[in-house]
């Protein structure tokens, strides 16, 4: 009979006086036994293993779930440490740039503040040197003035003591010697002008304002109210 296979329904037993033969019935019996228990060993150990494969799809199924909420968590700290770091950065970025800007203005505030500073001195310096120039012509045309003053004086004595007709030979010597000392006076008195302040506006003839008031004079601004014919009106605006 095939180890592995029982065909229950082609058994056939011979027959003796008394029946089936005992002995094959027995002998088919114990077969059949061995071939139930063998199945039945089979059967326990196929549900050893299913039940170890099931526990196994578990634990797996326990364990992917369990990965997946890892990651998951994984993922969502992930994302929160990036919100926090970028959070982070922007406030320092802010940070730096606001201090940047501090600095920069500060920075600019200092140049500006050094600026203003030497430019004041310059100013003082400027005025200073306009004074000191204004009141060494102040004073060099009051030694002009008495130096004038004595040669008017010479001049008059010389008149009332040589004759007419002297006096008419020597004419133009004369108007030359006067125009020289004009000369010398209007230069001098030019340059008394020097560092002086306007106390008025000036204006041309047709009212278009040539220098404002308070304005110092100087070697340009002088220069350009003589060439415009305002010579007398620089005078009248420097000693009034």
């Amino acid at each position: 009979m095939p180890e592995n296979s029982f065909k229950l329904e082609n058994v056939q037993f011979s027959k003796s006086l008394w029946g089936y033969n005992v002995q094959e019935v027995n002998s088919y019996i114990n077969e059949l036994l061995s071939y139930c228990q063998s199945l039945s060993n089979e059967i326990k150990t196929l549900e050893k293993k299913l039940s170890y494969y099931e526990k196994q799809e578990q634990c797996l199924a326990s364990t992917l779930v369990i990965a997946e909420q890892a990651a998951t968590a994984i993922k969502n700290n992930a994302n929160e440490k990036a919100k926090s770091i970028e959070a982070l950065a922007e406030k320092k970025a802010t940070e730096l740039l606001k201090k940047a800007e501090s600095e920069a203005k500060m920075y600019r505030d200092n140049i500006y503040n050094s600026f203003y500073t030497y430019e004041k001195q310059l100013r003082l310096v400027i005025d200073r040197f306009y004074a000191l120039a204004r009141n060494h012509m102040e004073s060099l045309e009051k030694e002009f003035v008495e130096e004038v003053r004595t040669a008017i004086s010479k001049l008059d004595k010389e008149f009332n003591v040589q004759p007419r007709l002297k006096l008419v030979s020597n004419t133009k010597q004369e108007e030359s010697k006067s125009n020289i000392l004009l000369k010398n006076l209007k230069e001098r008195e030019t340059a008394a002008l020097l560092g002086r302040i306007l106390k008025k506006d000036i204006k041309n003839s047709e009212g278009h304002l040539i220098a404002k008031k308070n304005t110092v004079i100087t070697p340009d601004l002088l220069n350009s109210l003589i060439g415009k014919g305002l010579y007398g009106e620089l005078i009248a605006a420097a000693e009034q």
